[in-house]
């Protein structure tokens, strides 16, 4: 799977643009604030439907216009998504609207690296369950039901939390709750398990001085069954408002050399690690659904020397697949064979014409 053109309009500083993209490398380079960020911002919209950079799609729409477009042609389908300053949103594959980001989300496999990222290593355990679900998403076909049924009931459940005094009047949807809870901590735990090789594996290539260790936590424990927690915590859950044990709960541990990751690893070893993270699982989604993931790394440079800087290139060029990577200046692309890329470059929201380069030999 590759993006061979890029559309934007009223994106951010981009008033309009239309690229022909590489189906290897991808190389934008302009000064912060340029408009470089904002390309892998587009792409990123299309496969998760929102923005890494803001909560707000308001704000990501050009200034004094009422909606942002970006469309791609894919290898077989042309796919676009557009952002209304109300809020609305308009899907689209070949030209019929659709109604789930799911779809399009199918359809383009992606994964970012950017300066912010880190908070799937050392922010809340919302960013690691989101991380887990996007990979059981691309090779469970049954997972997305499951998980959003069960968020729909969870969230009946809660509001349920605040009316009765009686577990009676949960106890019916309490059943179905625990059904779909299972079945979805399920396919979490079979995907954990089919990762941790590739990912034990380019961890010990990207950070050799440590023994490597990853867990999963299902969202509450083996010492009593979920339906029997969901019971005994019924006044705890009605005093606090929300339900405390179940697959929303659920986290991922990593540990180096026995220690919590985010206690022991520099900001450098912690943007390999993070990469480490993404490749292992368009590794894995490659191996099951025969798509290669497409990758998004902005500030390539920022936090890693030189050796580090051409290890994290060889690994994404080795792996055969679509990358986009940002960058002030060519010379911080350490380590990427850039014959037969494409670059472009960003000055204040204009992307100039873009030259590929010719391989030789």
């Amino acid at each position: 799977m590759h993006i061979q053109s890029l559309g934007l309009q009223h994106f951010r500083n981009i008033e309009a643009a239309s690229l022909s993209l590489n189906p290897q490398l991808n190389v934008i380079l302009g000064n912060n604030g340029s408009g470089k960020t904002s390309v892998l911002e587009a792409i990123y919209y299309l496969g998760f439907g929102r923005s890494f950079r803001s909560n707000r799609p308001s704000k990501v729409i050009t200034y004094q216009k009422d909606s942002f477009v970006v469309f791609a042609q894919l290898e077989q389908h042309k796919i676009g998504l557009q952002k209304f300053k109300s809020g609305d949103t308009a899907l689209r594959i070949n030209k019929e609207n659709v109604r789930s980001q799911a779809v399009l989300a199918s359809l383009l496999p992606l994964q970012i690296l950017h300066p912010e990222g880190y908070a799937l290593v050392d922010g809340s355990p919302k960013y690691r369950r989101a991380y887990l679900d996007w990979g059981v998403f691309h090779v469970e076909h049954q997972f997305h039901g499951a998980w959003q049924n069960y968020k729909r009931l969870l969230k009946q459940r809660n509001a349920l939390l605040k009316q009765t005094k009686s577990y009676q009047d949960l106890s019916y949807w309490d059943k179905q709750l625990v059904e779909l809870a299972e079945l979805v901590s399920q396919l979490r735990a079979k995907y954990v398990d089919s990762i941790s090789q590739s990912l034990s594996q380019l961890v010990s290539e990207f950070l050799p001085e440590y023994s490597f260790e990853l867990s999963f936590f299902k969202g509450w424990d083996d010492k009593n069954s979920l339906s029997e927690l969901l019971s005994t915590s019924f006044s705890r859950d009605r005093l606090m408002g929300f339900t405390q044990y179940g697959p929303h709960k659920a986290d991922l541990k990593f540990k180096f050399n026995g220690v919590n990751a985010v206690d022991l690893i520099s900001r450098g070893q912690l943007k390999l690690f993070v990469c480490a993270l993404i490749l292992a699982q368009g590794q894995h989604a490659e191996q099951v659904s025969g798509n290669k993931t497409i990758y998004l790394i902005d500030d390539f440079a920022a936090e890693l020397d030189s050796a580090k800087r051409r290890l994290l290139a060889e690994c994404l060029q080795r792996n055969g697949s679509q990358v986009f990577v940002s960058a002030i200046e060519e010379q911080m692309l350490d380590g990427f064979d850039l014959e037969g890329c494409t670059m472009f470059h960003v000055e204040h929201g204009v992307i100039n014409d873009y030259k590929t380069r010719v391989k030789h030999g």
